[in-house]
């Protein structure tokens, strides 16, 4: 009787933590939500001459995911490839010490870059995970 009480015990407070952290990660993926729509409301937008910010998005995941189109170049692919270096190190200064971006470190977000050509095909991905801009 004794076993089958700590058993059921042991049952119910595991299901209660899952439920507890479904409700955190709801809240998380709401909260990104909010701020991909917001980011959105200006969009498509030039960045630069050759970059065209597209959207962004949260996946199921709760990965948060920008999305751009690289235009006014022969060769995308090697204008990415140029840059790619100091595009990532911008990114993990960006998040490692913005005030405004904190939501990401607080809850291990995982970046994603989409980049991708004229006709829409992907040139690059890039996934950044929370460790590297902590």
């Amino acid at each position: 009787m004794r076993k089958s009480s700590i058993l059921l015990f042991t049952i119910l407070l595991i299901f209660l933590l899952v439920q507890c952290n479904r409700k955190e990660e709801s809240r998380l993926h709401e909260r990104l939500t909010q701020m991909a729509t917001a980011l959105n409301e200006s969009a498509p937008v030039m960045l630069d001459r050759y970059t065209r910010f597209e959207e962004a998005s949260v996946t199921d995941e709760n990965h948060f995911r920008y999305r751009y189109t690289v235009l006014n170049t022969e060769n995308p692919d090697s204008l990415l490839t140029e840059r790619l270096e100091t595009l990532i190190d911008n990114i993990r200064t960006m998040f490692s010490t913005s005030d405004e971006l904190a939501v990401f470190r607080d809850n291990s977000v995982v970046l994603e870059y989409i980049y991708l050509n004229e006709q829409q095909e992907t040139l690059r991905f890039i996934a950044i995970d929370p460790e590297a801009y902590q």
